[in-house]
């Protein structure tokens, strides 16, 4: 009996193998085969007969519609009004508010471990408040803010403005249903002073008031000074001169600017993550056109996160 068992596993183990062999040998056919299919369907003929001509090099077109006519309106509450309600920097590094309808749960300090000053949220009955503006940058910039101890990381911000000024507007999705120059309407339910940076904490309501055909056309006011934080906060800005620092990984895609006949004035200008990462950006010794709106992030500058908001006037040799 042990010797027909042991005859009948070998006689498996043959059959496993010729199984084996047949597998392989039928993977190889259907290579074969699917090399045959490609050099049937032209993949060794000749390149432009394939494809019916040599290729051709193109640039991606971004358009964005300016105007140097301010914008005539605002919202139920204008912006300026809302940035009113936030306090000063001396008087409030870090700060945030809500409705008194919707005041947040920790009346006290929310961060006791903070120990530069007490964070109490305060509570506004002048919210909620809705505002409109026009969108001036494209709702993916990346701002990594700090609330009640908590790190938040907001992938869809951008930044609103209507005739009375402008401001941030903190958002956490990096899918956006609108764009640059679209009239965007939220309900602002908080805001918040984070040092320099004034915004919309929370929202809702959102409302996008017109369609990719009847977007506004970008107001804009082009200096040649540098900037001011009462003068150009949260408005855009057009600037004129040539790149001195090119925008690398290395410096977190930051540029600096200097008109060609004053260098003693200089521009901080940030491309956006998406921008940077494909290195399209302007290049050292390039002359460019910039136009942005400007924000006060360790410091003043402008802001850009779309192809349409720059232009080389003359590309360095």
């Amino acid at each position: 009996m042990s010797e027909v068992n042991t005859g009948s596993g070998m006689r498996d183990r043959h059959l496993r193998s010729l199984s084996t062999i047949g597998f392989v040998a039928a993977v190889a056919a259907l290579i074969a085969v699917g090399c045959t299919a490609e050099a049937e369907r032209g993949m060794e003929a000749p390149y432009d007969d394939y494809w019916g001509g040599d290729g051709e090099y193109t640039t991606v077109s971004d358009p964005i519609e300016f105007t140097d006519e301010p914008y005539d309106f605002t919202g139920d509450t204008p912006i300026g009004e809302l940035r009113e309600l936030i306090p000063d920097q001396d008087d409030e590094a870090v700060w945030h508010a809500f409705s008194s309808d919707e005041p947040y749960p920790v009346q006290d300090d929310c961060n006791p471990e903070f120990g530069g000053a007490e964070q109490a949220p305060a509570s506004l009955d002048e919210l909620p408040a809705t505002i409109e503006g026009v969108v001036t940058l494209h709702p993916r910039y990346f701002e990594n803010s700090t609330f009640c101890g908590s790190r938040e990381r907001y992938y869809g911000t951008y930044t609103l403005q209507d005739a009375s000024g402008g401001i941030h507007v903190l958002r956490n999705s990096r899918i956006g249903e609108f764009d640059v120059g679209d009239r965007v309407r939220i309900r602002v339910r908080a805001i918040t002073r984070e040092f320099s940076m004034e915004a919309v904490l929370t929202f809702d309501e959102q409302e996008v008031l017109t369609d990719r055909d009847s977007r506004e056309a970008i107001y804009f006011e082009e200096i040649g000074r540098e900037f001011d934080e009462d003068e150009d906060l949260y408005q855009v800005r057009r600037i004129t001169g040539e790149v001195v620092t090119e925008a690398t990984n290395q410096n977190f895609n930051e540029m600096v600017v200097q008109p060609q006949d004053d260098p003693d004035v200089e521009w901080l200008v940030s491309l956006d993550r998406e921008l940077g990462t494909r290195g399209v950006g302007p290049k050292e010794g390039d002359i460019v056109e910039l136009t942005g709106p400007v924000v006060d992030s360790f410091g003043l500058r402008m802001l850009i996160a779309s192809l349409g908001k720059i232009e080389i006037l003359e590309a360095a040799n």
